[in-house]
């Protein structure tokens, strides 16, 4: 991509990256590597024309719930289809990063308003295995 001064990187991270999520730390903690390599990949590719984007969905109809064994939030989930239209239409804008969803957007940048050990807290409770949603 380099040498053809051009091409596209679509990398998936998750609203999961905006926080420590108790009961599921490794993922949340990969995919705020995820958030953190494609915003900073997106700055060193500008100047080659490669355009690289963090898609950050939140819950998302899909196989990930059963095979995470985590209960799927399905009053909030996006679909597939919907949260790949969100990521290639931010990634052929030149954006760095998109959360997809409004609620997801507004949940991601809401809990810098609090203190962070509330908000793992609150994760924490969420995520509990054995938790009816």
């Amino acid at each position: 991509m380099v040498a053809r001064r051009r091409g596209d990187v679509l990398i998936v991270a998750s609203t999961a990256s905006f926080q420590g999520v108790p009961y599921i730390s490794t993922y949340a903690a990969t995919k705020a590597f995820d958030l953190l390599f494609a915003e900073g990949l997106a700055e060193e590719m500008k100047p080659y024309g490669v355009r690289v984007c963090a898609l950050c969905p939140g819950s998302t109809e899909s196989e990930f719930h059963e095979v995470a064994r985590q209960q799927e939030f399905k009053r909030s989930a996006e679909t597939a289809e919907k949260v790949a239209r969100t990521g290639l239409r931010a990634l052929a804008d030149g954006k760095n990063y998109v959360i997809s969803g409004l609620g997801n957007y507004l949940g991601a940048h809401a809990q810098r308003l609090a203190p962070r050990r509330l908000v793992t807290r609150i994760a924490g409770s969420m995520f509990r295995p054995g938790k009816r949603r």
